[in-house]
C-alpha cells in the first residue's frame, strides 16, 4: 500500500483551464477530457489498495456527478475540506467516497509530525520542532511559506494528480523550521 496526496482538482471547473493554463495545458481547453484523463492519470499512479489524501476543492459539479468521478478513481481517500466542498458535502452519496471527512488532519506519517489543512497556514501545530504543514488552494500561487516546511500539494502547484506522500514529506523536510513567534 502507498500514500498519495493531492488538491484542487477541481473536477468539472471549465475556468480553471483559463486560471491555471500551464498545469491545465495537456487537457486542451476541453473540460470533459480533463475530467476523462484526470481519472485516467490517477488510475495509472494510485491502486485500489492505496490511501489518497485530498486537500479540498474537488469538483465544480453537481454532487452525483461529482461523486462518480471520485468513485472512478482508485484507493481509499480522506478529504480535508476545502472551500469548494462544502456544498457537495452535504449530498451523502458525494460524501460517501471518501473514508474520512476532515476540516484539517493533524498527525505522523512516516516518523514525521504533518498538518495539512486547505488553506496555508502562518503557523501550524509543531513547527518550531520540525513539522510539515501541506496545504492547497493557491494553484501554485506563492504563500511566502516556501523557503519552510510547508508545501502546496494542488495538483496546478506540484503538476502532478498525485504526489507519493513519502517523497512529499522528504521534500518538506529540506525546508527551513519555522521558528516559533
Amino acid at each position: 500500500m502507498r500514500t498519495w496526496i493531492t488538491s484542487d482538482l477541481h473536477f468539472g471547473h471549465t475556468n480553471i483551464m483559463k486560471f491555471c493554463p500551464q498545469s491545465r495545458a495537456r487537457f486542451k481547453n476541453d473540460v470533459n477530457y480533463m475530467n476523462e484523463q484526470m481519472v485516467v492519470e490517477w488510475n495509472s499512479y494510485v491502486q485500489p489498495e492505496d490511501l489518497v489524501y485530498i486537500l479540498g476543492d474537488v469538483a465544480f459539479l453537481p454532487a452525483q456527478k461529482a461523486a462518480e468521478y471520485m468513485n472512478r478513481c482508485n484507493g481509499t481517500k480522506i478529504l480535508i475540506k476545502g472551500n469548494h466542498d462544502r456544498k457537495l458535502l452535504k449530498d451523502p452519496g458525494f460524501r460517501g467516497c471518501f473514508e474520512e471527512v476532515h476540516s484539517d488532519w493533524i498527525g505522523t506519517i512516516n516518523g514525521t509530525y504533518v498538518h495539512m489543512y486547505h488553506f496555508p497556514v502562518m503557523e501550524w501545530d509543531q513547527m518550531h520542532r520540525g513539522a510539515v504543514h501541506f496545504h492547497g488552494h493557491l494553484h501554485g500561487g506563492e504563500s511566502g511559506l516556501e523557503k519552510f516546511r510547508a508545501r502546496d500539494m494542488g495538483m496546478d502547484a506540484t503538476g502532478m494528480i498525485v504526489v507519493e506522500m513519502e517523497r512529499a514529506i522528504a521534500d518538506a523536510l529540506t525546508g527551513q523550521i519555522k521558528g516559533h513567534h
